[in-house]
């Protein structure tokens, strides 16, 4: 999954010569928390509602700055030339880029436009559509070891039974570093029947909830 599948289009945006007064506005307004600064058509960077927040409580680096939203601008304060990813960066890609720059949200680029923008909020929601935690579903914790077969085995035994796995997820067994838990979120079913196939197939499961 790329970018462009997940971001926000038509995100708001501010001018850099536009107040704070007007930035701090369209982020209450909005329920936003960053807002790409464009000039003419092309980004120029972006401000924060953190960013606001140092500039309302006196700024360090413009200790002679008045300290009235009206009159102090987005580019005393905004940053500048910021982290950005172009529409068909991979999901993954931008989620470590999040992290390890410690920021909330990424502008979406392509040819020096803004097109877009992709917040930490939109990938926590692909992660929870993905896990299926808002879908009512049913759940069934297997250790089995890390040989790709035994999931496949495994996957069979729930495919055959005619229940559909949402999604899969991995834990380490602390008890043998040589198999894992596999975490399968199935769509609602009671749970008895699969188990008992699974067990009858050697594999042990140690969870399951309808």
């Amino acid at each position: 999954m790329v970018v462009k599948e997940v971001m926000s289009l038509k995100p708001i945006t501010i001018r850099s010569r536009d107040s704070l007064y007007l930035a701090l506005n369209l982020m209450r307004k909005h329920n936003i928390r960053h807002l790409p600064v464009v000039d003419e058509g092309r980004l120029r960077g972006i401000i924060t509602e953190s960013d606001i927040r140092g500039a309302f409580l006196g700024d360090a680096d413009h200790p002679s700055a008045p300290l009235n939203p009206e009159a102090m601008t987005v580019c005393d304060h905004m940053t500048q030339e910021p982290v950005a990813v172009a529409p068909g960066t991979h999901i993954e890609d931008a989620a470590l880029l999040i992290y390890k720059k410690k920021i909330g949200a990424l502008p979406v680029v392509q040819e020096h436009s803004l097109v877009g923008i992709i917040s930490i909020m939109d990938i926590l929601g692909l992660f929870v559509d993905m896990m299926g935690i808002l879908h009512s579903s049913s759940r069934l914790d297997v250790v089995m070891g890390k040989d790709p077969k035994n999931f496949e085995k495994v996957s069979k035994i729930i495919n055959d039974q005619g229940i559909n796995i949402i999604s899969v997820g991995m834990s380490p067994f602390k008890e043998d570093k040589n198999r894992q838990t596999y975490i399968f979120r199935l769509d609602l079913c009671e749970t008895g029947p699969v188990v008992e196939k699974i067990t009858s197939a050697g594999f042990q499961v140690i969870s399951a909830m309808d």
